[in-house]
């Protein structure tokens, strides 16, 4: 994503599949915890969902490969259903 909009060539495949496996990794772990939880925390938002919704920013513009890891989505939606999370988040560009 960086080098496309940044004019720097095309990405890197291998570096790409590395993301990809740390990506499926660690969203795993993350999807995983979320299940029976509203929030990273339980039922309370709090400053764990705002550091780690950040990234999520991006996902479309990145091409995250979300489709199986469906407590992240509800979570993430959740998040971006915010008032104050939409004043504050601006769209990436695709």
């Amino acid at each position: 994503m960086i080098k496309k909009h940044a004019g720097l060539g095309d990405p890197d495949l291998e570096e790409i599949a590395k993301g990809e496996k740390e990506f499926h990794q660690f969203a795993a772990v993350l999807n995983d915890h979320l299940k029976g939880r509203t929030w990273l925390v339980g039922d309370d938002l709090t400053n764990a969902d705002f550091s780690v919704g950040v990234p999520m920013t991006i996902s479309e513009a990145a091409q995250y490969p979300l489709a199986a890891y469906p407590e992240i989505t509800r979570w993430y939606a959740a998040l971006a259903a915010l008032p104050a999370w939409k004043q504050a988040v601006v769209p990436s560009p695709r």
